[in-house]
């Protein structure tokens, strides 16, 4: 390509040392370089004559040639560039309930307005399936919930919110505005399938004020949990967030779990079963930008 672009510039200008002060080289490296490319061609590109560089017949039908040649590197040059800048391709996310409706929403709209380039595809899923994705590499990034404190390895924490039991207005379970781990045993229950590190930690919680939980409906997705508590007098354990809008209208009660309270945290984590795709990388920053704010 440099040798190209040497061919380039002495045929606008039709001379050496005019051409070598525009590309900053000495005329002699210049002069070589196009008789490298002269060599390598098998033919003659110009005149040498004390007056200047005439092209031959053959360099005038290959100037043109050139000179697209020289605009098309120019125009993936400036491809690069822009990618660089604005990486564009598909990113997988795994995402926990508790992010799905708020945090992806927010994402979506961020990167439709920065990175129209990047499309986002969305696997909600609890945490024990989102762990199981991003093993197996099936999403970039996961989005999962740990219950106990202490640091979870090649994770960062996202988001922090407490325990809820969470049911139809009216029900007589949400009477106060907070309810000991003890009450739940004359509560019916509509929990995450499992295995689940929620329902887990509970049945365990449970055990140990000698108790069992009245579960009464194990369910794959928060849609399914709500509308079973939506129409019954199932409840369910949960942050907030995930049935925000159904609080939000009054279709839904919660009280905060207490004795003990439990807290929820949000983890990221980035696949390490392949290389990190740029694109990626810019969905994980917005991430964490986005659950700052939250």
């Amino acid at each position: 390509m440099r040798q190209l672009r040497a061919f380039g510039v002495i045929a606008v200008h039709g001379s050496f040392s005019r051409a070598a002060a525009v590309l900053g080289l000495d005329a002699s490296a210049l002069s070589r370089q196009v008789a490298t490319l002269e060599r390598e061609l098998g033919v003659r590109l110009f005149h040498r004559t004390g007056r200047g560089a005439p092209l031959t017949e053959l360099g005038e039908r290959l100037a043109p040639l050139a000179r697209a040649l020289l605009d098309d590197m120019a125009a993936f040059a400036e491809a690069a560039r822009g990618e660089r800048g604005r990486p564009s391709g598909q990113v997988a996310l795994g995402v926990v309930p508790v992010a799905a409706r708020g945090l992806v929403a927010k994402l979506a709209g961020y990167l439709r307005r920065d990175y129209p380039g990047i499309r986002l595809r969305a696997f909600e899923g609890y945490s024990g399936a989102v762990e199981e994705w991003l093993a197996a590499g099936r999403v970039d990034i996961g989005l999962f919930n740990r219950y106990r404190s202490g640091r979870v390895r090649d994770a960062e924490p996202l988001l922090h919110a407490d325990v809820y039991l969470i049911g139809a207005r009216g029900n007589p379970a949400l009477r106060a505005e907070q309810i000991p781990l003890r009450a739940l045993q004359d509560v019916p229950l509509a929990l995450p399938a499992s295995p689940n590190s929620m329902a887990s930690l509970l049945t365990t919680l449970a055990m140990q004020q000698h108790f069992d939980l009245n579960i009464a409906l194990e369910a794959g997705s928060t849609s399914l949990i709500a509308d079973a508590i939506a129409g019954s007098e199932l409840c369910t354990i949960s942050p907030c967030p995930p049935f925000s809008r159904e609080l939000a209208s009054g279709e839904f009660a919660a009280a905060r779990l207490v004795r003990p309270v439990l807290q929820q945290t949000t983890w990221m984590a980035l696949s390490s079963a392949h290389p990190l795709p740029r694109a990626a990388q810019v969905v994980a920053r917005a991430i964490r930008e986005l659950a700052r704010r939250e």
